[in-house]
């Protein structure tokens, strides 16, 4: 269960920080969320998780 809970974590964040990447006006600060939402992907892929 504690794996689940932390995969639905990390799922949340990474598009949590996809969406703010796409929606920053600020280029430095799209950027800093687009490192966000890869690093949750990296994470998840440790996971073995699927998204999109």
């Amino acid at each position: 269960m504690v794996q689940q809970n932390e995969r639905d974590f990390l799922e949340r964040r990474h598009r949590a920080s996809e969406e703010k990447a796409r929606s920053a006006t600020d280029p430095a600060i799209a950027r800093i969320h687009g490192e966000f939402a890869a690093a949750y992907a990296r994470r998840l892929e440790q996971h073995g998780a699927t998204f999109g």
